[in-house]
């Protein structure tokens, strides 16, 4: 079931009721021109223990470990454990590093005293330092460390900045007691943030990720809400009558965009965080919904039935300029741009099921990246490097998130339960 099949029963209840430069030298050139499905072999070494007995001997396990895998999920790289596959590939990178665990005579000791973690990057077999990061966490901050060290490696190495420090936001639940919760983005971490009781769907991050605005019925009616994510407050932004539904924020984080339908029909609106409308975008007979601006702030794609099906549109930030995007399947929505501003991804209705579907922003190059496998596959959401897709599918029976990577096609689950997980966001 789509978002749209979804919604209309809604509407009759409610209506009813840094990258950072590549280091230079005149020994080490790295280059940054490899296409995307050429991986680089990176051996992942396991720190050297020096004090700490073994809490230290299970930090640097874990510490290995979570780099390894986030090198992994990135797709860019072929890791590998030095000594199980250390002679297979002409490796031309090495991760050293050391943990130290507290000093008897330190303020703090015990489980939670922080340790101290040294990790680098360094030229192979020549062991030329090319990064070193000094940490001092807690335990519960170690996978956090690795998750910055990754990303440190893959920006060096890449060019480009890497995810594993993002985050998925989703609704998780049944009926109408959904709440909102996030995972980080190897699957690891998952938290809930609201426990109201009641109908929590469509979290959307803010650019600068203090904010998650999402849609509740929280107070007895249906609203948008913005939950504070340094401290898990909530305050209403919006709670007109009807529909107050999938908002996105504007790059500049300035303001939202989202359907309203107290004048009526769902209509695409855009306001400020504190709720103030700033201007209507459309009037139409039709259901116009699921709107999503592009990278750089100028146009929004969102859904329309004004044909009689539901087909993705692009207009400009005032609402003008209206052109039809998709002219291929009887269903689409959910539309989302990918960081870079190339790609769009969305649903459709592929035969009984719905599938998820990557074209260029131009519509051009469609291609299906499910089939009907997956049974129903729904609400994909771009990761910031513009290679990785989360969304929602049923494919076990119950929805659940799985991630996929756009450009070698390959999926991996996200999360598993019995309890449905619906309307993923990926943290900016």
């Amino acid at each position: 079931m789509t978002p749209m099949t979804r919604l209309v029963p809604m509407i009759l209840l409610v209506l009813a009721a840094v990258p950072a430069a590549a280091q230079r030298s005149s020994e080490v050139v790295i280059d940054h021109t490899k296409v995307a499905w050429e991986k680089t072999p990176i051996l992942v070494g396991l720190p050297d223990v020096l004090s700490g007995g073994m809490p230290a001997v299970q930090a640097a396990d874990l510490l290995q470990a979570v780099v390894l895998n986030d090198l992994k999920l990135s797709g860019l790289f072929l890791p590998a454990l030095r000594d199980v596959q250390g002679d297979s590939l002409n490796y031309q990178y090495a991760i050293e590093g050391t943990v130290e665990g507290a000093l008897r005579d330190a303020g703090q000791t015990g489980e939670d005293a922080p340790t101290t973690v040294s990790l680098n990057l360094v030229t192979w077999p020549e062991r030329q330092l090319l990064l070193n990061k000094r940490y001092r966490p807690l335990p519960s901050q170690l996978r956090t460390s690795a998750h910055h060290f990754a990303d440190q490696v893959i920006e060096m190495l890449t060019g480009e900045p890497g995810i594993c420090l993002t985050r998925i936001a989703f609704s998780r639940g049944a009926g109408d007691r959904r709440d909102l919760w996030v995972v980080d983005f190897d699957g690891e971490g998952l938290m809930r943030l609201t426990g109201n009781r009641t109908l929590n769907l469509c979290p959307a991050w803010s650019p600068d990720g203090t904010t998650i605005a999402f849609t509740s019925y929280r107070d007895g009616r249906q609203g948008l809400y913005g939950l504070d994510t340094s401290n898990g407050k909530v305050r209403s932004i919006i709670e007109l009558e009807g529909l107050n539904l999938g908002a996105d924020w504007h790059p500049s984080g300035k303001e939202l965009v989202l359907s309203l339908s107290h004048s009526g029909n769902p209509e695409i609106y855009r306001i400020k965080p504190d709720g103030t409308i700033v201007k209507r975008l459309t009037v139409s007979d039709a259901i116009e919904i699921s709107p999503s601006w592009s990278p750089g702030g100028r146009d929004i794609v969102f859904t329309s039935d004004r044909t009689g099906t539901p087909q993705l549109y692009i207009f400009d930030g005032d609402g003008a300029g209206r052109r039809r995007l998709t002219f291929e399947g009887r269903y689409n929505d959910s539309a989302v741009w990918s960081p870079n501003g190339e790609r769009i991804a969305y649903a459709t209705r592929e035969g009984n099921h719905t599938q998820i579907v990557v074209m260029k922003a131009t519509g051009e190059s469609r291609r299906v990246l499910t089939d009907g496998t997956w049974r129903n596959a729904e609400d994909p959401s771009w990761a910031p490097d513009g290679r990785h897709l989360v969304f929602a599918s049923d494919r076990t029976g119950v929805f659940n998130l799985y991630v996929c990577d756009v450009d070698e096609g390959t999926i991996r689950r996200l999360t598993s339960g019995n309890d449905p997980d619906i309307t993923p966001a990926w943290s900016r």
